[in-house]
């Protein structure tokens, strides 16, 4: 393996949380009465995360390490 593929995002975890997320993309889920609209998956420097975009909130990132479930979230 070389050094780029090692770097790579990827590598490990992240091809499985892409094919498990992405057919979720676009969808509307409900959290405390709120609506949440899955718009991606975030690559941050700690973690990768499940980007929402909140009717009322605003952008919420839960972290990948849980499912959108574990995270209170219910698809609508």
């Amino acid at each position: 393996m070389s050094i780029l593929d090692q770097e790579c995002i990827c590598s490990g975890n992240w091809r499985a949380i892409v094919k498990e997320t992405e057919p979720l993309i676009g969808k509307t889920f409900t959290n405390r009465g709120e609506d949440f609209c899955l718009f991606g998956i975030v690559h941050g420097g700690d973690d990768y995360y499940y980007g929402m975009i909140g009717s009322k909130s605003g952008l919420r990132l839960l972290s990948c390490v849980g499912s959108i479930d574990t995270h209170g979230f219910r698809l609508l």
